[in-house]
């Protein structure tokens, strides 16, 4: 299902049925707002004169405020979850041990949803508070969450899917993609095949740019991107350490344990996190642009998102970040808030909304390899091919 939403010209999508449709452009009562102002409305709750809100200051006010006890439990309690069942995974034979790594990578993604609030300082009202639980949250991933905060609040957030700029899932043009070597069109070509999307946050985002604040990808290098690096390294060392000791515990040689309790835990969570960035920013009717100004001319906060719609225990496992138009749409509120705004912007119209299935999400990856910019659409590699 897709929700009326403007495109711009020359943007088709294939329907189930192998016809194209054409979008119209955004709807005049879309054009007049300036979504890029609502991003953090904590800091924008009475900067109503210069751009209609959406809301009324009252609503935007409730889904902006922020709980104290609620949060601190929530974390506490995934954070038991996930160390009862790490105890659990250490202490099983190998053949219970391996499916039980996977409910152990969900909850370090939970822990991570939980970090990624607390990192936009809208997950408790306490900053000090935020930034204590974001941190901490983030060990399990092994995120430096002050790199995080550079990569996904200071540059995804400010600048989504601007070419050069937000390198979440940046698709190449016909012309970049023909320029690359032999080796890097074929990883390219990988990761957007159904199966490769589950590699790519792990190699491309999570490597080379959220663990290690690495110089030639970082320019401007502050302290604090190599104490949180050391904060993340040395809870690396005490991880490997107490998960090879609780497992001799039960028998388990070191390798065992550290595959069973860090390595495929660790992936699971990557192979989770590669698959939701995936459907937050790609589908053949979200656009990419060549700047900042088209981006804000086109209101990309939003048109640049979607809300994928999954059956409920998996949304409710994923806290609400699959509400990802709201999100966007002003950052500052909490992800136990995020629900109701998701609702009130699609009551509104102009949000991209799909229903999953696996077959959709086959069609999204052979459709959406290549973006001609000039054009502003998706292209598959044979007609990029041609393109050129």
């Amino acid at each position: 299902m897709v929700k009326g939403r403007g495109r711009p010209a020359g943007i088709a999508l294939e329907t189930a049925k192998g016809q194209t449709q054409r979008w119209q452009p955004v709807p005049q009562h879309l054009q007049r707002v300036n979504f890029e102002s609502y991003c953090n409305w904590e800091a924008d709750l009475t900067s109503e004169q210069l751009h209609p809100p959406r809301f009324t200051r009252e609503e935007r006010q409730s889904y902006a405020r922020r709980l104290l006890a609620i949060p601190v439990a929530l974390f506490l309690a995934v954070t038991g979850a996930y160390l009862g069942l790490l105890v659990l995974v250490l202490a099983a034979p190998m053949l219970v041990a391996v499916p039980l790594a996977v409910p152990c990578g969900v909850l370090i993604g939970m822990l991570f949803i939980l970090g990624h609030d607390a990192a936009h300082n809208s997950f408790t009202r306490s900053r000090r508070l935020n930034l204590v639980i974001g941190r901490l949250a983030f060990l399990p991933s092994l995120h430096a969450y002050s790199l995080w905060d550079l990569s996904h609040n200071r540059t995804h957030h400010l600048h989504n899917n601007v070419r050069g700029v937000d390198y979440v899932w940046e698709p190449k043009s016909p012309a970049e993609f023909r320029a690359q070597s032999f080796a890097r069109r074929g990883l390219y070509r990988f990761y957007r095949t159904p199966i490769g999307v589950a590699f790519y946050y792990l190699g491309v985002l999570w490597a080379p740019r959220l663990f290690i604040p690495w110089p030639f990808l970082i320019r401007r290098g502050r302290l604090v991107y190599w104490l949180d690096a050391g904060l993340v390294l040395g809870f690396l060392v005490l991880q490997a350490v107490g998960v090879i000791a609780i497992g001799a515990q039960f028998g388990h040689n070191a390798w065992t344990s550290v595959l069973t309790g860090m390595i495929l835990p660790f992936l699971i969570w990557n192979g989770l996190m590669s698959f939701i960035i995936f459907f937050h920013h790609t589908h053949p009717t979200i656009g990419w642009f060549p700047d900042d100004a088209a981006r804000t001319a086109r209101m990309g906060a939003l048109s640049g998102t979607a809300r994928v719609v999954f059956p409920t225990p998996f949304r409710q496992l994923v806290l609400g970040i699959m509400e990802h138009s709201a999100h966007h749409y002003a950052s500052g509120v909490p992800l136990y808030h995020l629900p109701g705004m998701q609702a009130a912007l699609e009551a509104q119209g102009g949000i991209l909304t799909w229903q999953f299935s696996w077959r959709a999400y086959a069609r999204i990856c052979r459709q959406c390899k290549l973006y001609d910019y000039d054009a502003g659409r998706w292209v598959t590699f044979e007609d990029g091919a041609r393109l050129l």
